[in-house]
Parts: structure tokens; C-alpha cells; sequence
């Protein structure tokens, strides 16, 4: 209206300004001739025909509202909400796994994770599928390591009466972190209680940094397990020494 520059096709804005000075002139004549602004964009989501999407995204506006999220954060778990309940049955609860693998690169699994849980529509199976995960991995051990370490991944995982569960990613890390090590005992040894202090010595010598302080970690979780359970006749790790810092992936 002021500077006749066109406007690009297709703009969800109502106006392209050249400068500020340009867009405040713009505000002044459309108010002095009585021209309502137009409504603000918002998210599909949140005049979706699905009822289950509409309310979600409804929950997440007043999420982000009360604990202070971003705009574009809260647009984000919209997009996320919108591919995990875009053909879901209404009622029917969403899979934690399938939450942390279908939704958009830019939206956050945990704010969706958040929204989904408010509104009881968010079935955790994670504990499953890392169970899944401890079968199919001990499964490819040597068959005289294979159930000990399951065993073992188990307690991590679940917990007992000494000891509290342990993350998820301690699970990981901890058999990543002794993995190589019993694979390569396995051509010499047939089962834990063969595994002597001089062995342990030799297999930590190469390592250096984190991968050394994971694997004295892990290896003295695992050792101390079996001789609690019996495995084994004397724990080979029980004066190895480590950093402070190599337990902190399990806290």
C-alpha cells in the first residue's frame, strides 16, 4: 500500500514490508480505514477433525503456557503429536518406541512423551523392546558366557533386593564396555570363574580414557554379580582399581 512492493505468492503473511518503517505505516492505514487484522496462524493441529489430536494439541499449548516453552517448541510437539495420533484409533494408546521413532527429527520425544502421558495415551514399552534387545545380544555370545551375562544384564535392568534398577544406557554401555572382552576370552576360556586377574590385566592394558574406565566399570559390576550368585569361586576384580567417573553413565 505504501512502497508498492508485490507480494510473494502464496505468503501465509497478509503483507511485505520493505522496512519497519514501511510495516508500521502499513498497521497505521489499515486501522485508520477500519481493516481488521487478520487472525494469527496456528497450528492444524489444533482445529483437527480428530478429537483425540485436537485435545492434544490443546495440552500442549497449555503446557508450553504454563512451564514456559518457546513458541516454536510447542509448534514442534504439535508436529509430533499430529504423525503419532494422525491415524491412531481414538483410545487407543501410543507405543513409547514408536513415539522415539515415527515423529519429526525437529520435534522432541520428550515433550511429546510429556503431552501423551497427561493424557494416559502413552504405553511404555521400552522396558520391553531393551529386553528384547539383552536376548538377541547374549544370544550371540559363547554359549559358556551367554546366560551369566543375561542373567546379569537382567538384575541391571529390573533390579533386586540390593540394588536399584540402572538406565536404560548403563545397560547399553556397560555390555558394549565387556562385549569384546569375553569374545576374546572365549578362545581360551569357557566360563567366568576361568577368568583369572591376569587376564582382566591384559585385556584393559590396550584400552585408554573412557573406553578403559567403561569397561573396569562394567567388568567389576559383572564380576561381582556372579560371585554374589555363585558363578564364580573368586571375583579377578576385586582389587581393580577406577575412577570415580566411570559409574556416571549409570546414575
Amino acid at each position: 500500500m505504501h512502497c508498492g512492493k508485490p507480494l510473494p505468492e502464496g505468503s501465509r503473511r497478509d503483507r511485505a514490508y520493505c522496512d519497519n518503517k514501511c510495516r508500521g505505516l502499513g498497521s497505521y492505514y489499515r486501522r485508520k480505514a477500519g481493516v481488521p487484522p487478520r487472525p494469527r496462524w496456528q497450528h492444524p493441529a489444533l482445529t483437527s477433525d480428530n478429537p483425540v489430536l485436537r485435545s492434544a494439541a490443546a495440552h500442549a499449548r497449555q503446557l508450553g503456557e504454563a512451564n514456559g516453552w518457546s513458541p516454536s517448541l510447542a509448534r514442534c510437539a504439535m508436529d509430533g503429536l499430529t504423525v503419532v495420533l494422525g491415524e491412531c484409533p481414538p483410545g487407543k494408546p501410543v507405543k513409547l518406541t514408536e513415539v522415539r521413532v515415527r515423529i519429526p527429527r525437529h520435534a522432541s520425544s520428550l515433550r511429546v512423551a510429556e503431552v501423551l502421558t497427561d493424557l494416559e495415551l502413552l504405553e511404555d514399552d521400552s522396558v520391553l523392546a531393551v529386553r528384547s534387545w539383552i536376548e538377541n545380544r547374549t544370544a550371540e555370545l559363547p554359549a559358556g558366557f551367554a546366560s551369566d551375562v543375561r542373567a546379569w544384564l537382567l538384575v541391571l535392568l529390573n533390579g533386586d533386593s540390593r540394588a536399584k534398577p540402572r538406565s536404560h544406557t548403563c545397560v547399553y554401555v556397560y555390555f558394549g564396555g565387556v562385549r569384546p572382552l569375553l569374545e576374546n576370552w572365549a578362545t581360551t576360556r569357557g566360563h567366568l570363574r576361568e577368568i583369572t586377574v591376569t587376564d582382566v590385566t591384559a585385556a584393559l592394558s590396550p584400552l585408554r580414557g573412557w573406553q578403559r574406565r567403561n569397561a573396569i566399570a562394567a567388568l567389576r559390576s559383572l564380576f561381582r554379580f556372579a560371585k554374589k550368585r555363585g558363578l564364580i569361586f573368586a571375583n579377578p576384580t576385586a582389587r581393580l582399581k577406577t575412577e570415580e567417573s566411570s559409574a556416571t553413565c549409570c546414575r
